[in-house]
């Protein structure tokens, strides 16, 4: 099978990437993250750790670790304080769909680091099952967590800082009509629309919405495996961990309310920045026909 069959048909540049490069290296020195603090949801995942991995890389300040399990921080703690030991680590469990829980954890985190500056969710759910035959709640579960939790941390967020980053973790499912995968693609669509509704509406939160690519199994193993996904499976967490820390920089500004992949080349994005952000590139269409007062041009 070709390993690129469920990458290279979504590329928005030629290049396509599949790990680490200059431009988002965490020991890129014009990613330093000295001063900063980010929180990231979903830490006792391996996209969360790596993510961790790779602000600790950069020199980060503060971050602030959670996840629903307690015990699962401890190993992306220990990996931080072992590769940024001036880094200081919080440690907080959490139900995102829980109101308090989210308002604690800001809480907590703006009393001990003064401020938070970038978010990066990683925290999701993945169920499946046909239309029809799951009972509701279990069909509704994927909007609870991927939908209203983003909202709640997105408004929680909004309540705690003057200004931040928020990095939203979706995935090119969203654009695939897959047998079983109706309530997981159809969430993380309304994500989308959220991220753009939020870059809208509050102009001081930068928020972006970024596919992790189809990540390979960390040294850790952790984190979920899809394994009729594995022969495909070539991207490495720390991907999305180098294009956060390039994203709070404020020369990506021209992705804000976008859809942006780690597959994708940020040199060549960058070099077409006008008609990304004019014609609105990377952010959603309503449909694929060319609507207008001619009706779409049919070839016949």
């Amino acid at each position: 099978m070709d390993p690129n069959a469920f990458t290279a048909p979504f590329q928005a540049t030629k290049t396509l990437r599949r790990d680490i490069y200059p431009t988002i290296a965490p020991k890129n020195p014009e990613l330093s993250a000295k001063g900063k603090t980010i929180l990231i949801t979903g830490a006792t995942g391996g996209l969360g750790g790596e993510v961790a991995r790779a602000w600790a890389i950069a020199g980060a300040e503060g971050i602030v670790l959670t996840g629903r399990n307690q015990e699962g921080l401890k190993e992306p703690a220990e990996a931080i304080a072992s590769l940024s030991p001036s880094t200081r680590v919080l440690c907080l469990s959490a139900d995102l769909t829980n109101e308090a829980d989210v308002e604690a954890i800001f809480t907590k985190a703006v009393s001990q680091f003064g401020t938070v500056d970038v978010v990066l969710h990683a925290a999701g759910s993945m169920g499946g099952g046909p239309v029809g035959d799951l009972p509701p709640n279990a069909w509704f579960s994927d909007y609870e967590v991927n939908v209203k939790g983003s909202y709640v941390l997105a408004h929680y967020y909004l309540k705690a800082v003057a200004a931040g980053t928020l990095i939203f973790v979706g995935t090119l499912g969203a654009s695939f009509t897959f047998a079983g995968m109706s309530s997981y693609s159809g969430s993380k669509m309304a994500l989308l629309k959220l991220a753009e509704y939020l870059d809208t509406e509050k102009p001081n939160l930068r928020v972006f919405t970024v596919h992790p690519g189809i990540v390979a199994a960390t040294e850790t193993q952790r984190g979920m495996i899809v394994d009729s996904l594995t022969p495909f499976a070539l991207d490495k967490g720390i991907q999305t961990g180098g294009l956060s820390l390039y994203l709070a920089q404020p020369k990506a500004d021209y992705l804000k309310g976008s859809f942006v992949s780690v597959n994708w080349d940020l040199d060549e994005l960058e070099k077409h920045k006008s008609e990304i952000t004019e014609q609105k590139l990377l952010k959603l269409a309503f449909l694929g026909a060319k609507l207008g007062i001619e009706g779409h041009p049919w070839s016949n």
